[in-house]
């Protein structure tokens, strides 16, 4: 075998167009792994949101519940006192009664 700059420059580029093409497929096989990955993140994601909704739904569902069966109570009691109102909050209490409290 004769070695001669002829030699060693077709060698170096054989190894360059080797290099190229593999990496290409080093690449491209990268690339379908990190596709289905991002899709099953994806698949995993929906699925989640999904998941998510239907718990929020059976909440709302389960508290439209709840207050259906507490709402004639609470529309007799307003009959009761005469009061035209809804809830009571933090500010219909008196303030005397919050101060007592805190002392």
């Amino acid at each position: 075998m004769i070695i001669n700059a002829k030699t060693v420059i077709l060698t170096l580029i054989l190894i360059a167009i080797v290099s190229y093409v593999g990496l290409h497929f080093i690449r491209q096989f990268a690339f379908s792994i990190a596709l289905e990955n991002h899709e099953a993140n994806q698949e995993l994601d929906a699925k989640e949101d999904r998941e998510r909704k239907k718990r929020i739904a059976l909440a709302d569902q389960a508290a439209s519940d709840a207050f259906q069966k507490v709402e004639p109570l609470i529309r007799k009691k307003d009959m009761e006192t005469g009061s035209t109102g809804g809830i009571a909050t933090a500010t219909d209490t008196p303030q005397m009664e919050l101060e007592q409290d805190v002392v």
